[in-house]
């Protein structure tokens, strides 16, 4: 038996009406930085955390309309208001791409020597310089039912159409505040990328070489919650979103500690083709179907199958197709153009070897096989 570590950082704080504890949070803080998606914006959400900010007697700053899908150059643009305003308490409203921005604002404010050329993980075989200490503290609001940002240690950025990762403990939110109002206003589509993106955080997880039983409990409950609300979630239905957005922090935390794999990977480096959610949910059948050539990853999945109550692994699989085609989800020929997307197949499948997360994939993939698969998620085979 070799030693494993469980570890959450983050407090969760959940319910209806929950952004009032906002008031609470920042009662020791003078300044307060807060980033806000459109969406927030427009719903009311921005004016109601602002008010719960000045109650308390802290100075605000709010930065709206972050981009959705962002990269470091955006970052980058909004860091001199951080610098002036000088926060001791940065908290993000909205789905993951902002609470991602928040993370790297914090990143480079807190360090501004730091390059993210240096942290990044660009490659498995190259080993990223290590974050240093970070003082400012991470309040993170989640509006969207999907990344689990909320609870975990990365930071995802696009370069160049194509995502990175920054990960360390010392990006992890403080605190995340889980008001099921929020997720309310999400639109269908959304809702649908989204949830599906908690299946795969919840699969993954469950067969990373990284996960422990504690991790497993928080990917089957995950995983279950899918299943059982999604496709209510996608009709607007609030219970249903209700239950999913805590099913995505729960999938938050099995990553954080299980880790991801080979689905990711691919979705990451091929990034300009889809939204995240979506892309994850195309690609995720034919990866499963990939790792399970092999007996220790088939067993994983008979293992996770037998938990929600299917028959075996095959079964699994089955269910995940069923739930791609019950929501609509088109093929991947259906929304990319076929002569951009062989131009940069060969790029894509090479990134995605490089990318970190394939050494916790239940299987070790060539760059042949990659390219294969995105082949095979490409022609809908």
């Amino acid at each position: 038996m070799f030693m494993q570590i469980f570890g959450l950082k983050t407090q969760v704080i959940l319910g209806e009406g929950s952004l009032s504890r906002l008031k609470k949070i920042v009662s020791s803080y003078d300044r307060v930085l807060l980033l806000v998606s459109r969406s927030m914006a427009r719903e009311g959400f921005l004016k109601e955390a602002e008010d719960y900010i000045s109650e308390a007697g802290a100075e605000v700053e709010s930065i709206a309309g972050i981009s959705a899908e962002p990269s470091y150059e955006y970052v980058e643009e909004i860091l001199p208001r951080a610098r002036e305003f000088q926060p001791e308490l940065i908290a993000a409203i909205g789905g993951g791409s902002v609470i991602d921005v928040a993370k790297a604002v914090k990143v480079f404010y807190d360090a501004p020597g730091t390059a993210f050329d240096e942290i990044a993980f660009f490659s498995r075989f190259q080993k990223p310089k290590p974050i240093p200490r970070l003082k400012t503290h991470l309040v993170a609001i989640p509006s969207t039912s999907g990344a689990g940002s909320e609870v975990s240690g990365a930071s995802v950025l696009k370069r160049d159409g194509v995502k990175y990762n920054i990960v360390s403990f010392e990006i992890a939110p403080n605190f995340a505040v889980l008001d099921p109002r929020l997720p309310v206003t999400m639109p269908a589509e959304v809702a649908r990328n989204s949830g599906l993106d908690v299946l795969v955080h919840a699969i993954e997880s469950y067969v990373s070489k990284a996960a422990t039983p504690l991790s497993d409990a928080m990917a089957v409950k995950a995983a279950e919650a899918v299943f059982s609300w999604l496709p209510e979630s996608v009709e607007g239905n609030e219970k249903a979103r209700e239950n999913m957005h805590y099913a995505a922090t729960m999938a938050g935390i099995a990553f954080l500690n299980g880790r991801l794999g080979l689905c990711h990977a691919m979705s990451h480096k091929g990034a300009w083709m889809a939204p995240h959610g979506l892309l994850n949910a195309i690609l995720h059948p034919y990866v499963m179907e990939f790792n399970m050539r092999e007996e220790k990853a088939r067993f994983r999945y008979r293992k996770l199958a037998k938990e929600l109550g299917m028959k075996d692994e095959k079964e699994l699989l089955e269910k995940v197709r069923e739930l791609n085609e019950m929501l609509g989800v088109p093929a991947l020929n259906e929304i990319v153009d076929e002569k951009k997307f062989l131009a940069k197949l060969d790029e894509m499948s090479k990134k995605a070897y490089h990318d970190p997360l394939i050494n916790f994939n239940p299987v070790e993939p060539t760059v042949d096989e990659i390219k294969e698969l995105y082949l095979e998620a490409y022609k809908g085979k």
